[in-house]
């Protein structure tokens, strides 16, 4: 019983550490009162990658981070409308990435330790055309624009950027709205009365 309880809380801190903060850059216009406003259109978003993103992948991450967002203005108290005459905010977002190769920090399994490498009677180098492990790395950015109907201005931004090494589709569509509703709880709470 003990050793179950044991292995839940290391369980739940291995899954608390493996979540990366990531700390949120933000812009709020001064003169927006943006606990005033009540309602929002979506916009809509665009995504920039260094190849052309797929249509299945785009069509795959639009709508979940559309989600994302409009759910936590929802649970901030701000109404979606349909019509952007009728709206307050236009929200869009922006997903951009880049990927790079980097060599791995990872020791080679069986690899022979230096002291036997380097001895006269030592194993053989590896051959030089032996080219290093790489591993690939993708920096992702997310933007959430929130702009005044009236004067096309943007009165918020939410900026959040990582770095992973997400090998899977799914992982990294699931770490982009991640962002998106990290970002999206950064805004301000609507006032009450309003």
């Amino acid at each position: 019983m003990i050793l179950h309880r044991w292995l839940v809380v290391g369980v739940a801190a291995l899954a608390a550490g493996c979540a990366t903060p990531r700390s949120v850059e933000s812009f709020a216009a001064p003169e927006a009162d943006l606990p005033g406003r009540t309602s929002f259109v979506w916009k809509g978003g665009a995504f920039n990658t260094p190849a052309a993103m797929p249509a299945d992948v785009a069509a795959a991450v639009e709508p979940r981070v559309r989600q994302a967002v409009v759910s936590e203005f929802a649970r901030k108290g701000f109404v979606e409308v349909t019509d952007a005459a009728g709206a307050d905010m236009l929200v869009s977002v922006q997903v951009s990435g880049t990927r790079r190769f980097v060599l791995s920090e990872e020791p080679r399994v069986g690899a022979p330790s230096a002291n036997s490498v380097l001895t006269a009677s030592g194993m053989p180098l590896p051959p030089a055309s032996e080219l290093p492990r790489e591993t690939t790395v993708r920096e992702g950015t997310v933007v959430v624009f929130v702009e005044d109907p009236a004067s096309g201005r943007i009165i918020w931004r939410g900026l959040v950027t990582s770095e992973s090494r997400v090998t899977s589709r799914e992982a990294g569509i699931r770490m982009v709205v991640e962002m998106a509703h990290q970002i999206a709880r950064e805004f301000p709470q609507r006032r009450a009365g309003t």
